[in-house]
């Protein structure tokens, strides 16, 4: 017998139930629809109303060597132009496409951004942004800069020549003309029709609108942070330039308006070192023209003044001297002026890295060049790094410190050559001074000559010079282009529209209106605490199930009797089979029916059980031992005056206590009078006595027995039982009171327990409906001379322990 109930009451292996929350899905369809029918119309209300996505693009060539060719026709016009350029780095460049200096810059250029229209719909729902195809046109006074950044004006068109003018934050509701000054609020504006002979009211549409004005800063930093800028591989200088906003059309004028801005500056820096050239030339090629011009006149006078026609050969000998000596101190005064304009650089902490050529000036030193290129390059450097990093930052420190170091070289060789140039003009200004001696020998009137002549030809000679140099320079200057080239520019037609995602946010709902609703079942299944399947059971104790016993809705206490075809009758019978397994063939059998807690149906199975057993023939006896509740009695309408109590208490027989029923084959036995002390009196002798004497008489002997968790009642009678019943009720029993009945059964108390499930919603049980809903009012007083009602109200009657119903007497 002990094999087959190990092989008849095998439990289930633990682990996921799948079939269970699959049948638990099924039967809370409608959980499932309702989300799904809210999930599906926020996603048609996401791609029918809300606001238009777009990402344009276009593609520019950053520092293109092969078209570049700006500093290589300055490398071979003015030898050493080499230090103009500057070595640029792609991660700096796109750390400039990305500045706030460039984009503030492109933001003063498109003044249509300034202001911000949006149309709002008939319902006030959808809003759509507009670009140059707003009705209206905000012209702000730019002279007194007065304006509000981010403050809503609502605006309504009333007609072809009034709007409604609405602003909230003040306050603020009026009519207004077209073409009106509006100076309030710290506004300052006219507004007027885009299209002048065109209407501004639109028959039929809602004619509201808001705008903002905002800021070229503010719209530098809002554009900058959504503007990507990548090469199209890792090693390639060509950049994708990527920017997402609601109107295609303004975005692709940013895009191409900020790559035109870029070269453009680009440009200007290449051409600040031409142009520094050239304004240095123009400086010297100033002073020199007055020199010239009064050299000049000095010998159109001598000329008509003197009949004096040639020199003599003495005399050219020494005006040639005069002007080979003067013309390389004038060389050795220019290069001292350099001299003199680099130290000034220096000095004054320059960090422009534009510095004027050495070579403009007839300087041909190399170490001079190579300090000087060194020092132009570092500082570019330093200009285009401070783009993408801050000055505290490693990369910015080290640059620095480079810049430090060559300023220090470049300041060194300057002093050192500035004293060399003082002495090589004192030394010629001594072999002038020679030779002016021999100048003073000749007649006065040559010699007057030839100071004349010397002034003229050396002035001229300088001036040509300069001439060249500066012409040379704006050569160069023109023949720069810029190192980018814009490949593709940005086109509204190609706009990609990135949401709303119509398809992903159709599938999203539909993922979402299954996964929330299942997500929150699955919680509020693994936090109810209640027992709710055969799974339940086994996973908390080995203790054999005998049967399960569906819900009663007859609203009988015995419907075994009244409905014996029903399904409740047939979970009864199938329990009387189950319990062949634990009593031998032929031999009286004492079986006691009991439960956790209170209101888990004990007394409802246990009268069922006796009603199902006498049915088959068999003399069956129950006993009423819930002596602190009896209520037996009252459902089958038998008198309590002597009962059990008053049978271990010695004041009743045996005969005197049992009562024959209106059921064949059952007899009662009655709990009697509450009395004081139930556990005294359960574990006298003549409780054994009676059941004795009852194994002889009747064949089936039931005993309905109190709560085994809350008093000792039912522990000392299942000790005396073949085998006791705990009463386990869906939904309604709690999972931690099956470890008592497991440890029950694993110390082996009593004899031959088993488990009945009560109260099985057939729909729920193998695929319930999360219905929590029974009141938890059931209570187990012990107070004497009170009247039960363990139950929850139902209208007129009320719901027993087992959920059927009866009317209180």
């Amino acid at each position: 017998m002990e094999n087959d109930e190990q092989n008849y009451y095998m439990p289930e292996s633990e682990g996921i139930d799948f079939r269970r929350y699959f049948s638990l899905f099924i039967s809370n369809w409608y959980w499932f629809a309702g989300a799904l029918m809210i999930t599906i119309a926020l996603a048609y209300g996401a791609n029918r109303w809300g606001e238009e996505y777009y990402t344009v693009q276009s593609t520019m060539l950053i520092n293109d060597e092969q078209y570049g060719g700006g500093y290589a026709e300055m490398d071979k016009i003015i030898p050493g132009g080499d230090i103009f350029r500057a070595r640029q780095n792609l991660r700096n460049e796109i750390g400039i496409l990305k500045s706030f200096d460039l984009n503030h810059k492109v933001m003063y250029e498109l003044t249509d951004f300034h202001v911000v229209y949006t149309a709002v719909g008939k319902r006030g729902i959808a809003e759509s942004r507009m670009y140059r195809n707003s009705p209206f046109v905000v012209q702000l006074d730019t002279a007194t800069v007065r304006f509000q950044p981010g403050k809503r004006v609502d605006i309504k068109i009333l007609s072809a020549e009034r709007y409604e003018l609405a602003i909230e934050a003040d306050d603020y509701e009026g009519e207004h003309s077209f073409g009106e000054h509006f100076d309030r609020f710290g506004f300052d504006f006219i507004i007027t029709p885009r299209h002048g002979e065109t209407s501004p009211y639109v028959e039929g549409g809602s004619n509201k609108y808001y705008f903002y004005v905002t800021t070229p800063a503010a719209l530098a930093n809002s554009y900058r942070s959504r503007l990507s800028v990548a090469p199209i591989e890792e090693e390639a200088t060509l950049v994708t330039l990527t920017i997402s906003g609601l109107v295609p059309e303004q975005e692709a004028d940013y895009l191409n308006t900020l790559m035109e801005t870029y070269r453009q500056q680009g440009l200007d820096w290449k051409n600040e070192a031409a142009d520094k050239t050239i304004k240095f030339i123009d400086e010297q090629l100033n002073f020199i023209s007055d020199s010239l011009s009064s050299a000049e006149d000095d010998m159109e006078r001598f000329r008509l003044n003197n009949s004096f026609v040639d020199l003599t050969t003495e005399g050219n000998l020494v005006l040639q001297r005069l002007e080979r000596y003067a013309n390389e101190k004038n060389t050795l005064n220019l290069q001292m002026q350099y001299y003199e304009y680099l130290k000034e650089y220096l000095v004054s902490r320059n960090e422009s890295g534009l510095i004027v050529s050495p070579s403009v000036m007839g300087v041909g030193d190399p170490m001079l060049i190579r300090l000087v290129e060194e020092l132009s390059q570092l500082q570019l450097q330093q200009k285009q790094l401070r783009f993408v990093v801050r000055d505290e930052l490693p990369a910015a420190s080290l640059i620095t410190g480079k810049v430090e170091q060559a300023r220090e070289s470049l300041m060194e060789n300057v002093n050192s050559s500035i004293n060399q140039l003082k002495i090589s003009v004192g030394d010629v200004e001594g072999r002038i001074a020679d030779v002016e001696k021999q100048l003073g020998r000749l007649p006065g009137t040559e010699r007057r000559l030839i100071q004349i002549q010397r002034d003229f030809d050396l002035n001229n000679t300088v001036y040509n010079f300069l001439l060249e140099r500066r012409a040379e320079a704006g050569i160069a200057m023109a023949s720069k282009v810029s190192d980018s080239k814009i490949i593709d520019e940005a086109e509204p037609y190609n706009a990609m529209r990135i949401r709303p995602k119509t398809r992903q946010n159709y599938m999203m709902a539909l993922i979402l209106g299954l996964l929330i609703p299942a997500v929150f079942i699955i919680l509020i299944d693994l936090m109810n605490n209640k027992v709710i399947d055969k799974k339940d059971i086994e996973r908390a104790t080995k203790a054999p199930i005998l049967g399960f016993i569906s819900h009663s809705g007859y609203g009988s206490e015995l419907p075994v009797t009244e409905k014996p075809g029903s399904t409740l009758a047939e979970s009864f019978r199938s329990i009387r089979t189950s319990l062949k397994y634990f009593i031998p063939e032929g031999q009286p059998a004492v079986i006691a029916v009991t439960s956790t807690v209170s209101g888990e149906g004990k007394t409802f199975v246990a009268m069922n059980l006796a009603a199902i057993i006498s049915m088959l023939g068999k003399k069956t006896l129950l006993i009423g031992l819930d002596l602190r509740k009896p209520r037996i009695h009252k459902i089958l309408k038998l008198s309590n005056t002597e009962g059990m109590s008053t049978f271990l208490s010695g004041n009743s027989k045996f005969d005197d206590v049992i009562q024959k029923t209106s059921i064949e084959n059952l007899w009662f036995a009655t709990s009697g009078p509450i009395p004081p002390n139930p556990a005294e009196l359960i574990e006298r002798q003549s409780m054994t006595d009676f059941l004795e004497k009852a194994r002889k008489e009747f064949d089936y002997v039931i005993i309905d027995t109190p709560p085994a968790a809350v008093v000792t009642d039912a522990l000392l009678l299942a000790g005396r039982a073949d085998v006791t019943l705990f009463v386990v009720r869906q939904r309604y029993s709690s999972k931690n009171t099956l470890h008592l009945i497991d440890e029950i059964y694993r110390n082996k108390e009593i004899k031959n327990p088993g488990i009945i499930v009560n109260d099985i919603s057939m729909s729920g049980y193998y695929g319930y409906g999360l219905r929590y809903g029974y009141t938890m009012g059931y209570s187990y007083g012990y107070n004497y001379g009170y009247k039960y009602y363990g139950h929850t109200s139902y209208g007129r009657g009320a719901r027993d322990e087992a959920g059927s119903y009866y009317t209180e007497d």
